[in-house]
């Protein structure tokens, strides 16, 4: 009976070793999950430039499981809003395309380039390095557009011009106009042939040139400074700002309004200040303003 009952064991503690190799990754996860408890404990830490703002493409999250891909695409997001230069976060067990989601948002420099336009300049990225393990440990590590010492001297300058010309009695438009004509009257488009030098609000608010992405980061910078929600838009070959004013999001081009003139004359223009969608194809039928609402859905129904 004895021999018996022990053959029985050993057959059953095989069956047992058998079932958990062959499920030792759901094991893992589950034990990861619910033992270690690690979904209860992931904060993430986010600097003075979060933006605590909601879109309709992308959203702030504290939940760092992810099941979906729009649960995916936010943690995304989350991450390289807050600021942090590393961060981990988790597939949910029952989500088995996470990694082959996470790798085809990665993937495209067109997805990532819009959460990109969604953040605060100082926040945003240069390059995105990914780890991850087959189950479904994800870490980021990000190396930012700004170095400590770029920000340092753009918020110098930035403080220095609202002081200068801000005041509290001012109304937000009047902030917008004021810090419009400012840039465009200290800055000029960089034609030259080494333009991607001159691509950082640095450029135009401190050396005084560069291109479409210094004008919009620049002019980024004094919003958020003034609380006022916005966030990059972008076509093909193209960046300017969208601002949410008056219960209306409306598009600030800065660039465009300062056109480069055959007798090199300085012109302050505002075809592109503060307009509709409406406006903005009336002004320019060109693919430059040629945005895709798939992206920027505040705009989607104009």
């Amino acid at each position: 009976m004895k021999k018996t009952f022990k053959f029985f064991l050993v057959i059953f503690l095989i069956i047992l070793i058998l079932l958990a190799y062959d499920n030792k990754d759901k094991i893992y996860v589950f034990y990861r999950d619910n033992i270690l408890k690690v979904k209860d404990n992931i904060t993430i830490e986010r600097n003075a430039y979060f933006k605590d703002n909601d879109y309709l493409y992308v959203q702030n999250t504290n939940n760092f499981i992810s099941k979906n891909y729009n649960d995916t695409l936010n943690i995304i997001y989350s991450i390289i809003n807050s600021g942090v230069s590393s961060f981990t976060f988790y597939c949910d067990i029952n989500y088995n395309s996470c990694i082959q989601d996470v790798e085809s948002i990665l993937d495209n420099e067109y997805i990532l380039s819009t959460i990109n336009n969604y953040v605060h300049p100082y926040n945003s990225f240069d390059v995105i390095n990914t780890r991850y393990d087959k189950y479904g440990k994800i870490t980021l590590s990000i190396i930012k557009a700004y170095t400590e010492k770029e920000i340092n001297l753009i918020e110098d300058k930035v403080n220095e011009i609202i002081n200068n010309y801000i005041n509290s009695s001012m109304n937000d438009e009047k902030k917008i106009k004021i810090i419009h004509d400012y840039i465009i009257n200290n800055a000029h488009y960089d034609t030259s042939l080494e333009k991607l030098k001159y691509s950082k609000a640095d450029d135009v608010l401190v050396y005084k040139r560069g291109i479409c992405s210094s004008y919009t980061d620049a002019m980024s910078i004094f919003l958020n400074k003034f609380n006022i929600n916005n966030y990059k838009i972008a076509s093909e070959d193209h960046i300017w700002n969208l601002v949410y004013l008056n219960n209306n999001w409306l598009h600030l081009d800065l660039t465009w309004d300062d056109p480069v003139s055959e007798d090199g004359k300085d012109v302050l223009d505002y075809s592109y200040y503060l307009i509709t969608t409406d406006k903005l194809k009336e002004e320019d039928s060109s693919k430059s303003h040629k945005f895709n609402k798939d992206f920027y859905l505040e705009l989607k129904e104009s």
